[in-house]
């Protein structure tokens, strides 16, 4: 290999710094510039995908949506890769996007992509001829995860942060990239997501609230700009859509927790949420699970959900004082 063309390349040249221009912002905020990626973390069905409809909405509609502003020119096309959604699931996102467009097709600015079938090589090779096509402004990989065999596997990870990093200089644009966190630490999932975290520009993660069922939006890491305002958003019934929740809102005292309110079968499909891949659990880590699944803190945990369990033979404790089914 002759590598002194990279040398020359490489090479810094004393230049006039250009200032970059903001193409996301959130409320005023810098949180993407062109030949940067950004990343959006959140637990599964947390809604990252509903806001990135909205990211789409807003840069397609020229208008700020929820306070998030996408400014690319009306010619500048925008790539969604989605590598895990069933086909049904996806038109349903798509069919959210044209509503809040109040367009009956997809705009020919978004060009989407369904790859949940293949493996990510293969998935890789066709965004690569995806972008030689389209040269969008902004590529939208929803889940990064997909695109690796494993995600803790440090050499993969960091082949695909590489295969970015060249994508975001190579054609000029922001790759968005959707990221699950990880169950047991609220962390960016393995070492894809260690190398994600110190690549990104931004760092967002978006929260769902199981006692009012609002979704918030927030900022990890912000390297361009001082942090936003955490962006929460409802569902309304009445609209048929997601509305903004303001901080009075979203602060008011919320409901009493009371064990009633969930049906048996409710509390089965939590209880099998923790079992799945284990066959007993000690008492200090079920507290835990049981904080995480019904959204709670430490001491209704103890008092109300356990003592309730165990009185309607939910859950049992064996010889060893550990917990089961």
């Amino acid at each position: 290999m002759d590598i002194q063309p990279i040398i020359t390349a490489a090479l810094f040249k004393d230049s006039k710094l250009i200032e970059q221009v903001p193409i996301i912002t959130i409320d005023n905020k810098v949180v993407a510039t062109y030949e940067n990626a950004i990343c959006i973390s959140g637990l599964p069905k947390s809604r990252k995908t509903t806001f990135i409809s909205y990211f789409i909405a807003a840069a397609i509609l020229k208008k700020p949506i929820f306070n998030i502003s996408v400014n690319i020119e009306t010619q500048d096309k925008i790539v969604l890769i989605d590598t895990e959604q069933s086909i049904y699931d996806f038109t349903k996102q798509i069919s959210f996007l044209k509503y809040n467009l109040k367009a009956k097709n997809i705009p020919n600015q978004l060009k989407a992509y369904l790859f949940r079938k293949y493996e990510p090589n293969v998935i890789l090779e066709c965004i690569s001829e995806i972008m030689k096509e389209h040269k969008p402004k902004i590529l939208i990989l929803d889940n990064t995860t997909e695109l690796v065999y494993n995600p803790n596997d440090m050499v993969e990870s960091k082949k695909l942060i590489q295969f970015i990093k060249l994508i975001t200089t190579e054609y000029n644009c922001i790759v968005i990239c959707l990221l699950h966190l990880s169950k047991s630490n609220l962390t960016t999932l393995g070492n894809i997501g260690s190398y994600m975290d110190r690549m990104a520009q931004t760092v967002l993660k978006v929260t769902l609230d199981k006692e009012t069922g609002y979704s918030t939006m927030e900022a990890n890491l912000m390297r361009s700009d001082s942090f936003f305002n955490p962006i929460t958003i409802g569902y309304n019934e009445n609209l048929k859509n997601y509305e903004q929740i303001d901080s009075f809102e979203h602060n008011k005292k919320p409901k009493k927790f009371n064990m009633v309110d969930f049906s048996d079968k409710e509390h089965i499909n939590r209880l099998n949420s923790i079992f799945d891949n284990i066959n007993e659990i000690s008492y200090s880590e079920l507290i835990e699970e049981l904080k995480r699944i019904y959204g709670v803190g430490t001491n209704i945990s103890k008092q109300q959900i356990l003592p309730y369990l165990r009185t309607n033979r939910l859950i049992k404790q064996n010889k060893t004082l550990n917990y089961t089914l």
